[in-house]
């Protein structure tokens, strides 16, 4: 009687971190999927252009790029930003205010989010 009791009266351990981790990915009502395009882009840097974090630029359409620069002075190049990128930019008369994100000096590469009201 004794250990028969305490199996039934004592519940069981049941291993559930996987089913919390589908739970996690798993969609229902209250799900919000991302519904806007990404904003952001990377350009290489030019020559020992110095970029800061947080820094406001310049973007520009040249040929099938997008120039980064601050006042006159050319910072970085990206000949393969997202096509929907470079469009809002082409619609925006070929210019818009970007935000340096992230710089990473040792790949001379920045990543920049750009400025602009709406993305086509």
């Amino acid at each position: 009687m004794g250990a028969d009791f305490l199996e039934r009266a004592t519940p069981q351990f049941e291993k559930c971190w996987d089913k919390g981790r589908l739970d996690l990915v798993a969609q229902d009502l209250f799900t919000r999927l991302p519904t806007t395009k990404s904003r952001a882009f990377e350009a290489t840097l030019l020559g020992a252009a110095q970029v800061k974090k947080g820094e406001k630029i310049t973007i520009d359409k040249v040929r099938t790029g997008l120039l980064v620069s601050r006042g006159h002075t050319e910072l970085a190049l990206s000949e393969d930003a997202p096509a929907a990128v470079v469009k809002a930019i082409e619609a925006n008369c070929g210019v818009a205010q970007g935000i340096v994100d992230e710089v990473h000096e040792m790949a001379g590469v920045v990543e920049i989010s750009v400025c602009i009201a709406r993305l086509q």
